[in-house]
């Protein structure tokens, strides 16, 4: 792509993004709450990527290996979307009054803690905490690329990068809380967090393989197939270690969540989820000449962004209501018009200037195996 080229592939995916958003917020003006759930079900998801990037590149800061080579620029990009995505969050401080039943007074009655609950969700408590929340994810991704480190000029050295992961594993856990968990406030689960953090990393990693795969050696793309084999199980095994246990307490107050969720229309984008999500990929990624075959692996990373945001549509919509028409066309909408824009925002990033320094990590380091 030509340097004239890519400005105008830049104004014209913000264009895009900007007249599908405004179509979206068109028909907020008739139904608000289906807008507030659609724009919430796009961020979640867009956040998934900026923020699991970046993890991404921490975790690779940490480990080494020469699986980031083809990844790194799509990774770097993705994350440098940071202030398009808090920006794109504003509307969401809109959004407490018409989503939320904490918003309204009296709603802790008959619940347990009502004290606490009350006060961690109070509505300018909240709006407090994720501007907080924002904060400190655009420092830290800012510091990370200004950090000198090993393999990538700009990148962040082992040290940075655990703090950076605790710090955005912490927040992100608490932000899952606030804004998806919140949706439903007498349920509870100390796994949420934990989910949210893992279906992030997926996503992220899935889009920078789809960009990257063909990019990559034989054996990259094994090392690829087989991380992205390593995600698909662990976002798996969260969802069904959380589902197994509230389901087998069978307490009112914790299966409230999933009630609506095994219910028609939701319970077939669950089953959905299941199958092409977790079961397709899993059997897909045990064949090695799967891995190794450019267009399958990037078929199925790009498959797995898609399944990324129909997990934010089944995290999202079933607790705030049944299936809306409206909702039904200003999700797609949303979705594509914030990823326009996080795309135009990503595209300007420009990797640091500098000499790069020698990845330690590849120094020895094989394969991951078949």
């Amino acid at each position: 792509m030509t340097a004239l080229e890519q400005p105008r592939l830049r104004l014209a995916a913000a264009v895009t993004g900007a007249l599908a958003l405004a179509g979206c917020a068109a028909g907020g003006l008739i139904d608000s709450t289906a807008f507030f759930a659609a724009w919430l079900v796009g961020w979640w998801a867009c956040a998934g990527v900026v923020l699991g990037a970046q993890a991404n590149l921490w975790l690779h800061a940490l480990t080494g290996g020469s699986w980031i080579d083809p990844l790194r620029q799509p990774l770097r990009r993705a994350a440098g979307a940071i202030a398009a995505l808090s920006l794109l969050m504003l509307p969401l401080f809109l959004a407490i009054h018409s989503m939320y039943p904490w918003a309204s007074r009296d709603w802790a009655q008959g619940l347990s803690r009502p004290a606490f609950k009350t006060l961690w969700l109070e509505p300018g408590f909240v709006t407090g905490r994720l501007l907080a929340y924002v904060a400190l994810w655009n420092a830290l991704i800012w510091l990370s690329r200004r950090r000198p480190g090993r393999g990538d000029a700009g990148g962040p050295g082992k040290g940075y990068s655990a703090f950076g992961m605790l710090a955005l594993g912490y927040s992100v856990s608490l932000a899952a809380v606030d804004l998806v968990m919140a949706l439903m406030p007498g349920w509870y689960s100390s796994g949420f967090g934990l989910l949210a953090i893992a279906m992030q990393m997926k996503a992220a990693f899935a889009l920078a393989v789809f960009r990257g795969a063909r990019q990559a050696t034989p054996g990259q793309r094994r090392d690829l197939g087989n991380l992205l084999l390593m995600y698909v199980l662990m976002w798996g095994y969260l969802a069904f270690v959380q589902f197994q246990i509230i389901w087998a307490g069978n307490l009112p107050h914790e299966i409230a969540w999933y009630l609506p969720r095994m219910a028609p229309p939701w319970q077939w984008l669950g089953l959905a989820l299941i199958v092409a999500d977790f079961s397709l990929p899993l059997l897909l990624l045990l064949f090695r000449a799967f891995k190794e075959n450019a267009k399958c692996l990037k078929a199925l990373a790009g498959w797995l962004c898609l399944m990324g945001a129909m997990e934010s549509a089944w995290l999202v919509l079933p607790s705030i209501s049944a299936l809306d028409p409206n909702i039904v066309w200003m999700c797609p909408l949303t979705l594509v018009g914030m990823a326009a824009l996080l795309w135009a925002g990503a595209a300007g990033v420009q990797r640091p200037c500098g000499p790069a320094l020698p990845d330690i990590g590849r120094q020895g380091a094989g394969h991951a195996g078949s």
